[in-house]
């Protein structure tokens, strides 16, 4: 029998893995062996110290991240401004390039790896047994949940609870030699939604719009012109468009995710921790998603590591420490869209400013 096994190879299942490699306990780590899709995220400077634990620090080169000069925004006001709620410096990274690193240095520590999905976990008083897609089972001592939001452990005892339908449509463009794009992030609120841009690693734009699914015009996936259109509607996504000589008409394909925010009150079911989207998924609006990811993996292989000596005080300490962090984030995310009120009538804003924090 396994004494850890981890579900998910992101960003919080690696750096548990690191982390257990580095207390003495070798995991296995079970992830599909597809790879997450190419797109640029902001990684907050608060992730330093957690990639310098991790050995990882060198990770962020030319390659895979750009040094972030800041984030202005047209919100709340037809005048573009800096960010006062982003302040902080941080990096545009090329997220699954930068994946693909970490996965290499656990290939170089010996970090055993199978690829496959986890449907079924059922438990009992000693271990965890996973039933895997082929139809093969493994056990172990404990589990620790990284597989992101669509979770095999988010069942009925984990009181999950979704806040809203947001979902995120973007795609990615090559820059021409002669564009100079500041390293900057810019986010535009209109009235169905926020548009998102940065700079990506090797001379690359992303350009996303964030509406709420139910609202989502039909038959964007396909029509390219529609985008295009939508584009031309903002003010600053559009004017930064034109000046680096973007025509938004001839992204190759629009991807879809979703970025809704999904809390669960607890962490731990009977020998199953959870850490990164597994454990509760952000609006990225106001979140530190990838440093929070990296910070609970590291958390949960402590927690694990612990619970192998019976000894759960630092499980406690991260749920506690998890859990309000939560609860404070939905608070700054609800100020930060309480201060957009150009917008009272259109359906995505009544959403954002209506819902009531109370019992979250």
């Amino acid at each position: 029998m396994r004494k850890v096994v981890i579900l998910g190879a992101g960003m919080a299942g690696m750096a548990c893995a690191r982390t257990l490699l580095r207390r003495g306990c070798r995991p296995l780590l079970i992830a599909p062996g597809h790879d997450v899709a190419s797109r640029g995220e902001t990684l907050s400077f608060r992730a330093s110290p957690y990639l310098e634990s991790l050995g990882w620090s060198g990770l962020l080169d030319a390659e895979t991240a750009i040094a972030c000069q800041g984030r202005y925004s047209l919100w709340g006001r037809a005048a573009l401004r800096r960010d006062t709620f982003h302040q902080e410096s941080g990096w545009h990274i090329d997220r699954q390039r930068l994946e693909q690193r970490m996965a290499e240095s656990l290939d170089a520590d010996g970090v055993e790896r199978l690829s496959s999905e986890a449907r079924r976990l059922s438990r009992s008083p000693t271990h965890v047994a996973v039933d895997l897609a082929d139809g093969s089972s493994i056990e172990a001592e404990f589990v620790v949940d990284c597989s992101g939001r669509s979770a095999v452990t988010s069942g009925s005892e984990a009181q999950l609870r979704r806040l809203d339908k947001l979902v995120a449509c973007y795609g990615i463009f090559d820059l021409e030699d002669e564009a100079e794009a500041v390293p900057a992030t810019l986010v535009e609120a209109v009235a169905t939604g926020w548009w998102y841009m940065s700079v990506m690693p090797r001379d690359r734009i992303l350009l996303g719009f964030f509406t709420d699914s139910d609202l989502l015009p039909a038959g964007l996936r396909r029509d390219m012109n529609l985008w295009a259109h939508m584009a031309s509607q903002t003010s600053a996504v559009s004017a930064r468009l034109t000046s680096l000589g973007i025509d938004a008409a001839t992204c190759a394909q629009l991807q879809f995710a979703p970025a809704s925010t999904v809390t669960l009150s607890k962490l731990m079911d009977d020998r199953i921790v959870r850490a990164g989207d597994a454990a509760s998924a952000l609006d990225p609006l106001g979140a530190n998603g990838l440093a929070t990811a990296l910070w609970s993996g590291i958390q949960a292989a402590g927690s694990a590591t612990g619970l192998l000596a019976q000894d759960c005080t630092a499980f406690r300490q991260y749920e506690r420490q998890f859990l309000e962090g939560i609860a404070s984030y939905l608070v700054t995310q609800r100020a930060i869209y309480a201060s957009e009120h150009r917008f009272p009538d259109a359906p995505f804003w009544r959403q954002r400013n209506g819902t009531s924090l109370e019992g979250i």
